[in-house]
């Protein structure tokens, strides 16, 4: 069989974020249904921000020492993608040269860009200054540590970021130009810059308890908590996977990137872009709609963007018909370009747990969304494919689709 018409699968997986610092630990989380938000406090930044900050990732010996002066985001990448790395097996068995490495960011090495403009204002700038400050840094130390030799790029499509790194990566399987690929996604914007950003675009949420801030779905909604965090996966042509005896955890069968035309909101009020990505995914799993056990939603808790998904969705599997759907943004914060990589990982989970999370803090459903919204206990349900969908500004759109592995 040639490269093309292969399957691609899943062979490892791995998650930073929250109080969680593994992909098991964040899925208990997120069946748990408690936000872990809490208050933050940053200089610069009027009023109280609610916010889900990660763990520090635990890194030593060489991966220490090759990260410590990188940014935040790049160690949460890292610690992520040594997880999967390790499930995969893939040290010793894979040629290094054609690892791939796939990673997806939306505002990329932020706080050490800031601190080497400080550094040019006092006209001292550090040798490793420039290097250390680019996107590519994420992508490029993830493929230093792993001596990964194949194909290398760290994606930013803003929100879908991390789904469109999953998609460039099953592409280049596909491609036969790897045989196997890091792909995920990872952001630490918990800092004033983008905090101010974010509240001045009036995408941030208020409540007087920080873990009930995002309350995606529900009728009282105005907003979304910022989240940091990673997660990795690694993929691998079928065959491949099971030449080496490797263990699978779940199959990519569908995937889609797309642009919606509703300019920075990236949004049109009836989701056209989310319509024609949803449905490219399912052509590529050749599968129809009624093929879909469950939806892990890009719910940010946004009056604009619930609204508009939960139109979108109901165009792509029928009024009423739509399986059941959770957000997980409450548990994992908004973690920009990370987010879909996160979801993505939940969403495998899921499919191995039989286990629909809960989505933290719904209440009462809009009325104007017609969504089965699991919500309040975890929804035990019998689980066969997975699709996962992913919205950003500028009109960025995603969705991926995992099928169980029997």
């Amino acid at each position: 069989m040639s490269a093309a018409h292969e399957t691609v699968v899943v062979t490892g997986i791995g998650a930073h974020a929250g109080g969680s610092r593994s992909s098991s630990e964040l899925y208990a989380m997120v069946l748990a249904g408690h936000s872990p938000a809490e208050w933050v406090s940053l200089a610069g930044v009027t009023g109280l921000m609610a916010a889900v900050v990660a763990s520090d990732p635990i890194l030593s010996g060489a991966d220490l020492r090759r990260a410590r002066s990188l940014d935040r985001a790049a160690q949460l990448a890292l610690a992520a993608t040594r997880q999967a790395a390790d499930q995969a097996g893939i040290s010793g068995a894979v040629d290094p040269t054609r690892v791939g490495v796939m990673m997806g960011t939306s505002r990329g090495p932020i706080t050490r860009t800031l601190e080497t403009a400080l550094q040019f204002a006092t006209g001292r700038l550090s040798a490793s200054a420039s290097a250390d400050s680019t996107p590519g840094s994420i992508s490029g130390l993830l493929a230093q540590v792993l001596k990964a030799g194949g194909p290398s790029a760290t994606v930013v499509a803003t929100c879908a970021s991390g789904a469109t790194a999953i998609a460039l990566g099953a592409l280049h399987l596909l491609a036969d130009e790897a045989d196997a690929v890091i792909v995920g996604g990872a952001d630490a914007p918990v800092i004033p810059l983008i905090a101010a950003q974010l509240m001045a675009a009036g995408v941030t949420g208020r409540h007087e308890s920080p873990e009930l801030t995002c309350r995606p779905y529900d009728v009282r909604r105005n907003g979304l908590v910022i989240g940091e965090g990673a997660a990795a996966m690694v993929l691998e042509r079928e065959s491949d996977a099971l030449r080496r005896g490797a263990s699978i955890l779940a199959r990519l069968t569908g995937w889609a990137t797309g642009t919606d035309s509703g300019g920075r909101t990236g949004v049109t009020p009836d989701g056209d872009g989310m319509v024609r990505v949803v449905r490219r995914a399912l052509q590529r799993a050749e599968v129809g709609p009624d093929a879909i056990d469950h939806v892990n939603a890009h719910g940010t808790g946004t009056r604009l963007n619930d609204l508009v998904e939960g139109r979108a969705l109901n165009t792509v599997f029928g009024n009423g018909r739509v399986p059941p759907v959770c957000s997980t943004k409450p548990i994992t914060g908004h973690c920009l370009g990370a987010t879909a990589a996160l979801e993505a990982v939940i969403a495998i989970e899921t499919l191995r747990g039989g286990c629909i999370p809960p989505t933290a803090n719904h209440e009462e459903l809009d009325p104007e969304i017609d969504l089965d919204v699991v919500a309040g206990e975890p929804r035990p349900a019998s689980l066969r494919r997975v699709l996962s969908t992913s919205l950003g500004f500028w009109g960025t759109q995603a969705a991926v689709i995992f099928e169980r592995y029997d």
